[in-house]
């Protein structure tokens, strides 16, 4: 059994799995615990602590120094993130619903949905060739990691890789059109 930290962080950047499974027996509890406690919600919880170990697995940096440190506070990290994203998620669902109880037409809310479908599609429509092909694989004929590298011939990190840049560019883009479709709504409230 691993115990010295140090030899611990070194397996870990050369991406062996013991090692992997050691460190998340280790801390996931406590991770969780801590994004617990500032999230007050056990899915988000087990979301941020997830993104801590996907982060720490895919890192192409080398851990450095302490290990406990660097994963507290890239949970930290992380659920000061969730509480950003889902704060301006949640603000703009509670500002359309009411722009929606205001306005209940049916014409409207056919168009602004048709209008977010199209500008999802352009936005996955300018997605490198190879991100645009894995994402679609993924998400539209719900092919599985390991089917679409079977498929295309790579590896199943370089799918997850794929699909997971594509979902944080789609996110950024789509943060970018809540914006718009606020002053759209407010503009229609006037």
């Amino acid at each position: 059994m691993i115990t010295d930290e140090a030899e611990l962080i070194q397996l870990l950047n050369a991406k062996d799995q013991r090692a992997f499974a050691i460190v998340y027996d280790l801390f996931w509890g406590t991770l969780y615990i801590q994004a617990f406690k500032v999230l007050k919600d056990e899915d988000a919880a087990k979301d941020v602590v997830q993104e801590v170990f996907v982060g720490v697995w895919n890192s192409r940096a080398p851990i450095q120094g302490n290990l406990s440190g660097y994963l507290y506070a890239s949970t930290r990290f992380k659920t000061l993130n969730y509480i950003r994203n889902h704060k301006t998620q949640s603000d703009y669902v509670d500002l359309f619903g009411l722009y929606i109880a205001d306005h209940s037409n049916d014409v409207l809310d056919h168009v602004l949905e048709k209008e977010l479908e199209e500008t999802i599609e352009m936005m996955i429509s300018k997605l490198p060739a190879k991100m645009r092909e894995v994402f679609e694989l993924s998400r539209k004929e719900h092919l599985s990691h390991k089917e679409i590298a079977t498929l295309l011939g790579i590896s199943e990190g370089t799918v997850k890789r794929q699909t997971s840049n594509a979902l944080r560019l789609l996110r950024t883009g789509l943060s970018d059109i809540g914006y718009i479709l606020l002053a759209v709504m407010l503009k229609h409230l006037t």
